[in-house]
């Protein structure tokens, strides 16, 4: 049973053959990489409900991973990507991959908003917190 909020955006993934090991799970590092794929298309979705133009550069602080159970090699897996947490320069992303009903991964990433040329972390804008709003969880 998920734990995402309503709000939470589901984004599913298709699993391709090569993505799994000689057990027919999901490879860890590709579970990573089928996560990241989730964020960044969570991200375009709410830059596109926020009419907001152009790329953002963002940075990715950390990310924390709990395996919970194996991801077996099927058509497709869902991940419930949610916001948890909001700062001045950064965010907490909840990811949750979900097979057959049940929570397998779950991780926790801290995105920064990032300025290219001066190398530092820069404010999040208000038309940004605003659509990143659309998806936190209330506490």
């Amino acid at each position: 049973m998920s734990n995402a909020p309503k709000n939470a955006l589901p984004i599913e993934i298709q699993l391709r053959w090569s993505d799994q090991d000689l057990l027919a799970h999901v490879n860890n590092a590709t579970i990573m990489t089928l996560v990241e794929e989730a964020r960044i298309r969570a991200i375009t979705d709410l830059q596109q409900r926020g009419e907001l133009n152009g790329p953002l550069d963002m940075v990715l602080r950390t990310a924390t991973t709990e395996f919970l159970r194996p991801v077996m090699y099927e058509d497709s897996v869902t991940v419930n990507v949610w916001v948890s947490r909001i700062g001045n320069t950064s965010y907490v992303l909840q990811h949750e991959l979900m097979q057959y009903g049940e929570i397998c991964v779950t991780v926790e990433a801290v995105v920064v908003l990032f300025d290219v040329e001066k190398q530092v972390s820069k404010p999040i804008p208000d038309p940004l917190r605003a659509v990143l709003e659309t998806v936190l969880a209330s506490s």
